[in-house]
């Protein structure tokens, strides 16, 4: 049984166990517009919701959302490995929420059973501009990216070792990460509530005729028209340590870029793109493990 007093537990709403959708807000702890989002619609949400399944609303890294750091002392979106949900050394705080956030997901709410689970991860930026979504490598997930109607990037999943998205999508389940906008923006705030609702939607949890939905469906729809919407990932900037790196300034998401063009410096030396496509992500804040990806737009002839 799992108590809404549980400290990652925002709320659960319905209690029909066919379907659940488990959304979770701040798994970095600068990015807290996904609680916000959550907390601003859940009235509507509970007004609205039909009985074919339960949602699940959850905090993530509680200790740094307290502090407004992406983590205390490790990123727990690079943690969701065996070798720290497994581990006796509890040393750091982020580890903790891992063990306890990977309990109540796998053991209280799906219980071992991944077929009927579907996960959300709200996100945010340090970037300007342009919002999109990440499914997991499973078609399942590809499937509900192409829903939301903003652009999705494949191949991402998989170059980033020890996020809660590949861990789940791994196992099978429909698993998305959704990049609402800047951090800290009213913006961002409006643009997951609206991924939300449209994340309701597409999981038949809610009338798809409701005025919400179509307010939702439109608002995406308009912020992401000019950019291409589907892409794959090409590069991956890894960083050993982000105190070296610095960001060009006037970088955004969907900037386009050419090859050999000085995007960063490292250590003082040039970074330039070994491909010509897509800005994404470039880093403007003080931690995180990637400096930069680079994304190009899917052959038309993809199935």
């Amino acid at each position: 049984m799992i108590m809404k007093g549980h400290k990652h537990v925002i709320d659960i709403i319905g209690n029909n166990p066919d379907k659940k959708l488990i959304v979770v807000g701040g798994m970095h702890g600068n990015e807290s517009s996904g609680v916000v989002a959550i907390n601003n619609i859940l009235p509507e949400i509970k007004k609205h919701l039909n009985h074919t399944g339960t949602v699940y609303f959850l905090k993530g890294n509680i200790e740094a959302l307290s502090m407004g750091e992406r983590f205390i002392d490790m990123d727990l979106n690079r943690l969701w490995l065996d070798k720290y949900i497994h581990s006796d050394d509890i040393e750091f705080s982020d580890i903790k929420s891992l063990q306890s956030l990977h309990s109540l997901i796998v053991n209280n709410i799906c219980n071992g059973n991944f077929d009927n689970c579907t996960f959300v991860d709200l996100h945010t930026f340090s970037a300007e501009s342009g919002i999109f979504c990440i499914p997991s490598g499973n078609r399942k997930s590809v499937a509900m990216a192409q829903s939301y109607g903003v652009p999705f990037i494949e191949k991402l999943s998989e170059m980033l070792p020890g996020t809660a998205l590949r861990y789940f999508g791994m196992k099978g389940m429909t698993s998305i990460v959704f990049e609402g906008g800047t951090h800290q923006t009213d913006d961002a705030v409006k643009n997951l509530e609206a991924a939300l609702w449209q994340s309701l939607s597409y999981a038949k949890m809610i009338d798809n005729q409701l005025d919400i939905i179509k307010e939702s469906q439109n608002r995406l729809k308009e912020i992401s028209e000019k950019y291409p919407h589907h892409l794959e990932l090409i590069y991956r900037h890894k960083l050993e340590n982000y105190q070296d790196f610095k960001m060009r300034s006037g970088y955004y998401n969907f900037k386009p870029v050419q090859k050999s063009e000085a995007l960063a410096l490292q250590d003082q030396s040039e970074i330039k793109s070994p491909a010509s496509g897509y800005m994404l992500m470039p880093l403007y804040q003080k931690k995180g493990s990637d400096g930069f990806f680079i994304v190009k737009e899917k052959e038309a002839d993809y199935v």
